[in-house]
């Protein structure tokens, strides 16, 4: 009866896609983590990196030639939380009426900037917990572009999204933590280059504030747009700005710091991002920027994020590894630690002898997989204990794969497809790789505890619920792995 079971599971096992659904990596919304506290942790909003697409809205099109493959609503989807627009005012009638148009050039445009910011509300408003950031090269008239954002906020019931620097005393006081930002819904950054100073956005009447557009250059550092030589090196200053500038004069305010990875002068920009967003990326934060500002870049900005010339390094999982300093300040079953030998230690246990892993355990009779079960940790580690993250074959939108030694996938049951609650015990199970199985798909959480130990949580994108250690059955020869409640950052 047990195995008739089992063969009906497996043939009930055919994936349809979450409702729940989690964005990529670190810096993307997860449910679980926003309803047990802000994924942010105590990070300011200068402590906090962001994937940023150049030209966000330059999606189509040879000439110029395009920056991105995405629009601006699936980069949101994918993780990107920085983008770089070019506002103008373009006359539409002979008379000279203009509106505010997302253009390379005032002679080559793409689309109506009010469309292209409502679509950033559309995300941040069904996207609660996240914070986007705007920099707008800007050509548009104060009036003309003040206007639109009015618009778009009023339009779209979101008057008080735009972030106001003076309702945080930034200047005197730094930047706000990003948990702050979002319980009080200021969600939208927005930078102007144009002004020299904030300038507010206003109610259609003028009676009320809505926020302020911040001059780029009185807040915020930045490399510049060209290499010297055809491979991405060095982090000098785009202006008199040094990246190292901390705190901007006569303030004490952080600036944020962009580091721009593309060359402007490419032909075909997109000829050159993969080599740009691989492992070029990743060395020259470590051996460039981060020592010459003191601290990681903010924003990541790149032409065509999704593409790479290094496998499993993409602009997305550089960014994630940046944001490892969210702490967690309690040990919590959920949180492992990922060995060389590919182990999976149970944190809450590292420290005291005997240690747990995760392990391959028992198949089921009829041979279709097994369970994951827990056990004293062995050295050298057999097979049984290996376990390894592995982007399937799909776009996957940087969740994983976590594989056994044996190369099955570790799966939460499919439950006759309602998402089975806290304490469901997990299979290892045939990698479906035909089309993305949300049940066997991870997001790979980096994060450090408090004492600065390094610690990794693994959300499952179907539940929303996190690998973890059984702390009930930890005592025995072969516990329990199952799904539970995400750690509270």
């Amino acid at each position: 009866m047990l195995a008739r079971g089992f063969r009906v599971l497996r043939r009930l096992c055919l994936p349809v896609l979450s409702l729940l659904f989690l964005a990529t990596m670190l810096p993307t919304p997860t449910p679980a983590v926003a309803a047990s506290g802000s994924k942010y942790g105590d990070a300011r909003l200068d402590q906090w990196s962001s994937l940023t697409t150049h030209n966000s809205y330059a999606d189509s099109g040879a000439v110029p030639p395009r920056n991105q493959s995405r629009n601006i609503s699936r980069q949101l989807d994918d993780g990107v939380r920085g983008l770089m627009l070019d506002t103008y005012d373009i006359a539409y009638d002979q008379e000279g009426n203009v509106d505010v148009m997302l253009c390379h050039s005032q002679f080559v445009c793409f689309e109506n900037f009010r469309s292209g910011l409502g679509r950033v509300v559309d995300f941040l408003k069904s996207h609660p917990d996240e914070v986007v950031t705007v920099f707008l090269e800007n050509y548009a008239s104060r009036a003309s572009l003040t206007e639109a954002v009015s618009d778009v906020l009023e339009a779209k019931n979101a008057k008080n999204l735009l972030f106001s620097p003076n309702q945080y005393d930034i200047d005197n006081r730094n930047w706000p933590r990003l948990r702050d930002m979002v319980s009080d819904n200021r969600r939208l950054v927005v930078f102007q280059d144009r002004w020299g100073d904030d300038v507010p956005v206003k109610s259609g009447d003028g009676s009320k504030e809505y926020g302020r557009l911040m001059y780029t250059w009185k807040r915020t550092v930045e490399t510049l747009y060209d290499y010297d030589d055809d491979w991405p090196h060095g982090c000098a200053s785009r202006n008199g700005n040094p990246v190292g500038q901390n705190p901007m004069p006569g303030t004490a305010l952080t600036p944020l710091f962009t580091m721009n990875q593309f060359d402007s002068s490419a032909a075909n920009p997109e000829f050159k991002a993969p080599g740009d967003n691989g492992s070029a990326l990743k060395r020259r934060i470590d051996k460039d920027c981060r020592p010459a500002a003191g601290r990681n870049p903010n924003y990541v900005a790149v032409n065509f994020y999704e593409q790479s010339n290094t496998s499993g390094v993409t602009p997305m999982s550089v960014v994630n590894e940046l944001n490892r300093n969210a702490h967690i300040f309690a040990p919590h079953p959920a949180l492992w630690t990922v060995t060389p030998n590919k182990q999976f230690i149970g944190q809450t246990y590292e420290t005291s002898a005997p240690n747990r892993c995760m392990v391959r355990g028992e198949d089921f009779p009829d041979g279709s997989g097994g369970v994951v079960t827990q056990r004293a940790c062995a050295s050298p580690a057999p097979s049984s204990q290996q376990w390894t993250g592995t982007l399937p074959p799909y776009d996957s939108q940087n969740y994983y794969w976590i594989k056994a030694g044996n190369g099955y996938c570790l799966t939460v049951p499919w439950n006759l497809g309602v998402p089975p609650g806290n304490g469901m015990q997990l299979f290892w199970w045939p990698c479906e790789s035909r089309w993305a199985s949300d049940n066997q798909l991870w997001e790979i959480m980096p994060a450090e505890q408090y004492g600065g130990r390094r610690a990794t949580y693994f959300i499952n994108r179907w539940t929303g619920k996190c690998l973890t250690l059984d702390p009930a059955t930890n005592g025995g020869k072969s516990g329990k792995v199952t799904q539970d409640v995400c750690p509270t950052r």
